[in-house]
């Protein structure tokens, strides 16, 4: 499909010339060979879910691709609704888009409990600002976290639809974080949503979230997200 700009930066490739002729280090390489394997996921994700993610400089970047079988009326009704209860109640989300977001598979365990307080929304800037309670089990517990974030949506030209989060303020969760889901019409009544999620935790979570914990923990969320929109969507087909 395509392979962000953002992707390009991080992977910082250079090829160097010199009197011997052209080297390249070994780790560019390694790194080049990823964004061969990145692109080729892009590219079979219209047959299949596929999800990578990169790290450096403290700065996770991840993509989600996954086909949902339903119409552009239906997920333009769903993504409106999104919007509208982000602005108005935003606690209304927790029984549908955001459903189950708060704990990880049970079947795996719980490295991160996200707890929703509470959240109001900022009339003049449209910001929700939200109140949690994050558990570590076994470890710590952080309580009355804030985070503040706004969430909007574009019509692109090619008939794509684009939500954009942002995290605009956290008391001790991320130093920045945003998202956008890309939805894409394709044949036969599917849609393709594509996630691309940019994430630098605070300084706790920057040392307890590990790459493979970053599996766990965020990727599981980033699909679980997508997985309560398909299901929202063919509710809505149903009806």
């Amino acid at each position: 499909m395509f392979l962000p700009t953002e992707l390009w930066e991080h992977a910082n490739f250079k090829i160097i010339h010199n009197n011997r002729g052209l080297q390249i280090g070994m780790k560019r390489i390694y790194t080049y060979i990823l964004l061969i394997l990145f692109c080729i996921s892009s590219i079979s994700a219209s047959s299949a879910d596929s999800i990578v993610t990169i790290y450096k400089d403290g700065e996770f970047v991840s993509q989600y691709q996954r086909l949902i079988k339903t119409t552009p009326a239906i997920t333009a009704s769903v993504t409106d609704d999104l919007i509208t209860e982000f602005k108005n109640s935003p606690g209304k989300l927790f029984d549908w888009a955001l459903k189950d977001l708060g704990v990880q598979d049970q079947k795996k365990g719980n490295e991160v409990i996200i707890v929703f307080k509470k959240s109001t929304v900022n009339e003049k800037t449209g910001i929700s600002e939200g109140v949690f309670d994050i558990v570590v089990p076994g470890i710590t517990t952080f309580n009355n976290v804030r985070v503040d974030g706004s969430v909007t949506k574009v019509h692109l030209v090619n008939g794509a639809t684009r939500l954009t989060a942002i995290i605009t303020y956290s008391s001790l969760l991320v130093k920045n974080a945003s998202a956008t889901v890309t939805i894409i019409p394709q044949k036969n009544n599917e849609q393709l949503f594509v996630s691309h999620l940019r994430i630098k935790f605070g300084w706790f979570f920057n040392i307890f979230i590990t790459k493979k914990r970053y599996q766990s923990i965020v990727e599981w969320r980033i699909k679980k997200f997508t997985e309560n929109m398909r299901i929202e969507c063919e509710k809505r087909e149903k009806q």
